[in-house]
């Protein structure tokens, strides 16, 4: 089998309704290149383990399924396996609870560069067109007029401007992000002491990137993604939100071993 171009790692925490969309809206690309899709669950259920088969004889693209024990918050612990298994050099991440705009692999391979990281940014669907979406599974439903008349937020991202520009700017959440699998090496991947829900799979290697010199592209409204309503998952950030600052606060001591994952 040929290296595939790009790897997807996807984010997932036992969702198998949202997967199957996601996997929908892989298969929707009109990027026809080589790709490996690589489902990171911080769990091992039994659901998605008795899909997987039926994904992989339905997709062209190779799918490879990463499973832990369900003992905790570990979602850093299973991306950075992700990393570890990928075939491609590039890599493509997003949570298991955002859809693909049909464009958004190509635009990120467009702008791919090395010593960047690329990132877009995500629509946040409404309760009800969440509803509607997961019950009929029709993409058509996932058009501007109807999410705005359904109360759907954050629109601004949601038109396609193909023809717009990337711009150098720091602040990108781990929805919807990519790099080179030897740029993200800088840091050691993701810190796995993070063990609670927030901003430590995100804004903590956002931070780290940055002391190593990487910069960041966004593509706002090429990279587009559709985020299914859902309650938090948490209440509150403040205890990752202490890591970080205690992180940093020991990197400005000459501390410099917190850039430095466990990859």
């Amino acid at each position: 089998m040929a290296i595939p171009k790009l790897s997807l790692i996807i984010s997932v925490y036992k969702d198998v309704l949202a997967l199957d969309l996601i996997l929908r809206s892989v298969h929707r690309q009109s990027y026809n290149g080589e790709l490996e899709v690589i489902i990171a669950e911080d769990c091992e259920g039994e659901e998605i383990k008795t899909h997987i088969k039926e994904w992989r004889s339905k997709y062209p693209f190779n799918i490879l399924h990463i499973h832990q024990p369900d003992i905790g918050f570990r979602k850093c612990k299973v991306l950075n396996e992700a990393i570890r298994k990928a075939n491609s050099d590039y890599l493509l991440f997003i949570d298991g609870d955002c859809i693909l705009h049909k464009h958004l692999i190509k635009e990120h391979l467009l702008a791919a560069q090395k010593g960047h990281v690329v990132y877009g940014r995500r629509v946040m669907l409404s309760e009800f067109l969440t509803k509607q979406f997961l019950a009929s599974k029709n993409f058509h439903l996932l058009n501007f007029v109807i999410l705005f008349l359904t109360g759907c937020k954050r629109l601004d991202a949601a038109l396609y401007y193909p023809f717009s520009k990337p711009k150098l700017k720091i602040g990108f959440w781990g929805h919807n992000w990519s790099i080179y699998k030897d740029d993200i090496k800088l840091v050691g991947g993701f810190d796995e002491t993070y063990e609670q829900a927030g901003i430590g799979e995100d804004t903590d290697i956002e931070w780290r990137l940055q002391q190593k010199g990487i910069q960041f592209l966004r593509i706002k409204n090429k990279a587009i993604q559709y985020h299914l309503f859902h309650t938090s998952h948490y209440a509150s950030t403040k205890a990752v939100e202490g890591l970080l600052n205690q992180k940093k606060q020991k990197y400005l001591s000459g501390d410099a071993s917190v850039l430095i994952g466990s990859l």
